[in-house]
């Protein structure tokens, strides 16, 4: 049976149609999101030269609730896959155990990625891709550390080259929202992650169906 086409325009269709569904609770979420990052950069920044370990402290809690966020985000996300309503505050949504979980899991992917760069760059691209959804499966289906990378190499399994060229189709809306300013880039971000959320759920009814067969 011939293999089913990755929907690369279903997705960024999906994307842009919920937006215009839930466009200012979006764009709000995205507004909130992007100053949140710009305090934490700016007051990290400016700390770096007199004060290098309060500066390093300042990182490190934005790269934290950076964490917390794209938790609450990925649900989000889903919820509006779903058809579900969803709150504003729901961006700052996170379980302690998920959070654990998430950060300990982003360390081991960092470093398999960067092993694989390190030794012939291609490897670690490969891995970018293939554990990149071990987030979504934390999230969605409350998975530990090692099984969300596991689980994530088992969805992707056979559609490495589709999600490289995806990742670079939603590179290109982001750049082209940055190219329009401010009031591109709130719209850009919240349409290539509603665009991955469908991309995953893709692969992972796509799977179900193959492991029921």
């Amino acid at each position: 049976m011939e293999a089913d086409k990755f929907p690369f325009g279903e997705a960024v269709k999906f994307g842009w149609s919920k937006i215009k569904e839930n466009f200012w609770n979006l764009v709000l979420i995205t507004l909130i999101w992007l100053a949140i990052s710009a305090v934490f950069n700016s007051t990290g920044k400016s700390l770096e030269k007199n004060m290098p370990m309060l500066s390093f402290v300042v990182n490190l809690c934005g790269t934290l609730v950076n964490m917390v966020i794209t938790l609450g985000m990925i649900k989000i996300g889903l919820k509006i896959y779903a058809g579900e309503k969803f709150e504003i505050s729901e961006m700052f949504y996170y379980r302690r155990e998920q959070l654990l979980n998430y950060i300990v899991a982003s360390i081991l992917y960092f470093l398999a990625v960067l092993a694989g760069l390190i030794l012939l760059i291609v490897p670690g691209i490969i891995l970018m891709i293939r554990m990149g959804l071990y987030s979504y499966l934390i999230v969605d289906k409350k998975m530990g550390i090692i099984d969300s990378l596991k689980e994530s190499m088992r969805l992707t399994k056979g559609n490495t080259l589709d999600l490289f060229l995806f990742w670079f189709i939603l590179l290109g809306i982001l750049l082209l929202g940055f190219l329009a300013l401010i009031v591109g880039i709130l719209v850009a971000i919240p349409v290539t992650l509603l665009a991955y959320v469908f991309a995953y759920r893709y692969l992972e009814q796509k799977k179900r169906v193959v492991v029921a067969s």
